[in-house]
C-alpha cells in the first residue's frame, strides 16, 4: 500500500463527494487521473476512507457511498443503502435486471412465503454467482435475454416459470399459476415475433416446460387480442 500525505487524501475526498453526494458508486465510475494521481493511490485513499468509516462497506468489492449520520434519537446512526437499495443499483436499474421466481410469486399475491435468499437476473452479470449484500443473501444469474423496458415483465415470467418449485404453491393450482404468469407477461410491450423468438432459442428443456404449461399459448392469446 502507497503512503498519501493527508492533505491529498483530503483534496480528493472532497472532489470525490462534490462528484457523487451520499449516492453510491463503483470505482470504475472514479477516473483517477481527473484526480491528479495514480489508480493505486485511488484505491489506497478509498480503503483509507472505508476505514475511517467515512465511505460505506457493503461487503461488495469496489462498491463505495458517503456515509452519512442520523441524529434523530440523540445519538448517530450510520445512515447508508440497504440491501434493496444496493442490489437495485448494481444489477436493476435502468431496466437492466429483474427479480424473479418466489419473490414474484409474493409480489403477484400468489405466494405468502418471504424468501431465505433473493433471486435476480441482470443484464450485468455473465455467469451465475452467490453474493452477500448487507448480510442479506443473493443469487445473481445472466438473463434469458437481454434485459430492456419491452420485454423485462415476459424474461420474469418465464424465468419464474423455469424455476423449481414454483407451480406448486398453497391454494393455488399450476393452471392459475401459469395464467397469472401469462396475465403479468402481457403487460409488457413485446411483440409476439420477439416472444417468439426467445422462447425457441431456448435449451429443449427450457422450451417444452413453457409450451406444455400452456403458457406461451395463453400469453400468444391475450398479445393477439389484446
Amino acid at each position: 500500500m502507497c503512503w498519501l500525505d493527508p492533505i491529498k487524501i483530503r483534496m480528493v475526498e472532497e472532489n470525490l463527494f462534490k462528484k457523487f453526494g451520499y449516492g453510491l458508486f463503483q470505482r470504475k465510475d472514479i477516473n483517477a487521473t481527473k484526480y491528479g494521481i495514480t489508480n493505486a493511490e485511488m484505491t489506497t485513499i478509498l480503503n483509507e476512507l472505508q476505514l475511517q468509516d467515512k465511505l460505506a462497506n457493503f461487503g461488495v468489492s469496489d462498491l463505495y457511498q458517503f456515509v452519512s449520520w442520523n441524529n434523530d434519537l440523540g445519538f448517530p446512526i450510520e445512515d447508508t443503502a440497504g440491501p434493496e437499495e444496493v442490489a437495485d443499483f448494481l444489477y436493476l436499474r435502468d431496466d437492466g435486471g429483474y427479480y424473479y421466481g418466489n419473490d414474484l410469486l409474493l409480489f403477484l399475491g400468489l405466494s405468502d412465503q418471504v424468501s431465505r435468499m433473493k433471486t435476480i437476473a441482470s443484464n450485468n452479470v455473465s455467469k451465475k454467482q452467490f453474493i452477500q449484500i448487507c448480510n442479506a443473501d443473493l443469487m445473481v444469474k445472466p438473463a434469458l435475454a437481454k434485459v430492456t423496458a419491452e420485454n423485462k415483465r415476459f424474461l420474469q415470467a418465464v424465468d419464474t416459470l423455469l424455476t423449481p418449485g414454483m407451480l406448486s404453491v398453497d391454494e393455488f393450482t399450476a393452471k392459475e399459476v401459469v395464467g397469472r404468469l401469462a396475465d403479468y407477461a402481457s403487460e409488457d410491450s413485446i411483440s409476439i415475433k420477439k416472444i417468439e423468438s426467445i422462447v425457441f432459442s431456448l435449451d429443449e428443456k427450457s422450451k417444452k416446460k413453457i409450451l406444455t404449461t400452456g403458457f406461451y399459448d395463453a400469453l400468444v392469446d391475450k398479445k393477439r387480442f389484446s
